[in-house]
C-alpha cells in the first residue's frame, strides 16, 4: 500500500509527489497520458516570485519579460514596462519534465498512460482503479491527491463538487519574431477576456485566447490577423484547447482525499494563471499529509486544515480578483476604448508599476491600487456610463 497517490502529474502533482518522497513515504504517481508535459493551452507566464520560490522553475525560463504591450479594440495601444523581468516564460514541456525528474529523484513512483476511473474510500484505504494501456489496475493508498486538473470529473465524483465558473483557453504554437508579449482586449476575438501572443524562443512564440464560447472559432480569427500584419507565420501544429476553472469548487478535502491546482480552482481569476497558486498550494498540502501519515490519522476534519490554509492565503486574492473579472466582462469595447485613454492620459501606470508593493502574481493589490488612483467615480462612470 502506498502512503499516498497523487492524481497527476504536472507541476503541481510533481511537487506534490517529490515533497511527501522526500519525507520518507511511499509514494505513486498516476498520469493519463504516455509522456509529461501534456499541458492542454498554459502560456507557462509565472512571475519572479514563482522562480524565486521554486529553483526548478529556473531551468525551464525560456524567455524573460519585462513588460507587455495592450491593444484595445480599435488598434490603439501602450507599454507597461520596467527595467528588471517581471515575469519568465516557461518551456512547459521542459518544466514538467524538470518537474517529475526531481519527484523521481526523491523516490516517487510514476505511472503513466494510466487514467484513473474510480476512486473508492474505504474507511481503511483509498482504492484507485486505472486503466493502464487497455488493462484494468489497482491501487491502494492511505490518502489521495487530485492534482488531476479542471477536466477529471474526479472531486465531482467524489461529491466535493465541481468549479463554480470557468472559462474555455486555446492556444496554438506559431513562427514569429515578436520580441515582447503581446495582449489584446475587445470583443472580437476575446469578448470579455483578452488574447496573447507570447514569444519563447528560436523564433517561436505562442497566440492564443480565452473566451465563454467559440473559441475555436476566435482563436482562427486571431490568428488570421496576426498572419495579416506579419506578425506570424502559423505552424501546422495543432490548437490546444483547456477549460481554466475562475473559482473553487465547494469542497477541496475530505476523507482521505485533498484537491490541489486547477483541480481546486486554485487559479488567477484575472488571467487564468494557476501555476504559482498551485504550487504555493501544494506546499500546505505536503505540510499537511505528512502529518496526516506521521499520525495517522485520514479523515476529513484532520485534511481540512489544508482547505483552512490555502483559503487563508488566497481567499481575499480570489475573491477581488473575480470583482475585477466580473467588472471586466461587462466592458464593451467603447468602454474598453475610453479606459485606453484614461490610463494614457494620466501617469497612473508609472504610480503603478514603480509602486514598493507591485508584484506580477498578487494582483489584489494591483486591482485595489488603481481604484484608489483613478477614485470611485471614475470606475462607475467606466463600467455604468450615462
Amino acid at each position: 500500500m502506498y502512503d499516498a497517490i497523487v492524481v497527476g502529474a504536472g507541476p503541481i502533482g510533481s511537487h506534490i509527489g517529490g515533497g511527501l518522497a522526500r519525507r520518507g513515504h511511499k509514494v505513486a504517481v498516476l498520469e493519463q497520458h504516455a509522456t509529461i508535459g501534456k499541458k492542454g493551452c498554459c502560456t507557462g507566464i509565472v512571475g519572479r516570485e514563482c522562480v524565486e520560490a521554486f529553483p526548478v522553475a529556473r531551468q525551464a525560463v525560456a524567455r524573460e519579460a519585462r513588460g507587455a504591450r495592450f491593444f484595445s479594440p480599435s488598434g490603439a495601444s501602450f507599454t507597461l514596462q520596467k527595467d528588471s523581468a517581471q515575469a519568465y516564460i516557461l518551456d512547459r514541456q521542459a518544466f514538467d519534465e524538470a518537474m517529475a525528474a526531481n519527484a523521481r529523484t526523491q523516490g516517487a513512483e510514476y505511472f503513466l498512460s494510466a487514467k484513473v476511473k474510480e476512486i473508492a474510500i474505504g474507511s481503511d484505504a483509498a482504492r484507485v482503479e486505472a486503466e493502464t494501456r487497455g488493462q484494468t489496475s489497482h491501487f491502494e493508498s492511505k490518502v489521495v491527491v487530485l492534482a488531476s486538473g479542471f477536466h477529471s470529473g474526479l472531486p465531482e465524483k467524489l461529491e466535493l463538487g465541481r468549479a463554480g465558473d470557468f472559462v474555455m483557453g486555446a492556444q496554438a504554437e506559431v513562427e514569429s519574431k515578436v520580441e515582447e508579449v503581446e495582449v489584446y482586449l475587445g470583443s472580437r476575438f476575446a469578448p470579455g477576456f483578452f488574447a496573447w501572443l507570447v514569444p519563447m524562443h528560436q523564433g517561436r512564440a505562442l497566440a492564443g485566447l480565452l473566451a465563454r464560447r467559440d473559441t475555436g472559432e476566435h482563436l482562427e480569427a486571431f490568428l488570421r490577423q496576426l498572419a495579416d500584419q506579419g506578425k506570424i507565420s502559423p505552424l501546422h501544429a495543432p490548437a490546444r484547447f483547456g477549460g481554466i476553472p475562475l473559482k473553487p469548487p465547494h469542497h477541496t478535502s475530505g476523507n482521505r482525499v485533498i484537491v490541489v491546482g486547477d483541480a481546486a480552482g486554485q487559479v488567477k481569476p484575472t488571467t487564468g494563471g494557476g501555476i504559482y497558486y498551485g504550487l504555493l498550494c501544494a506546499d500546505i498540502a505536503i505540510d499537511v499529509l505528512d502529518r496526516a501519515i506521521a499520525g495517522n490519522d485520514f479523515s476529513a476534519r484532520a485534511l481540512s486544515e489544508y482547505e483552512r490554509r490555502w483559503k487563508k492565503l488566497l481567499a481575499r486574492e480570489l475573491r477581488i480578483g473575480r470583482w475585477a473579472r466580473r467588472a471586466f466582462e461587462r466592458l464593451s469595447d467603447r468602454r474598453i476604448e475610453r479606459l485606453f485613454r484614461m490610463v494614457q492620459d494620466s501617469q497612473a501606470t508609472e504610480s503603478l508599476l514603480n509602486a514598493p508593493d507591485f508584484s506580477f502574481d498578487w494582483h489584489s493589490r494591483l486591482i485595489l491600487r488603481a481604484l484608489r488612483r483613478f477614485g470611485p467615480r471614475a470606475a462607475v462612470s467606466l463600467l455604468w456610463p450615462r
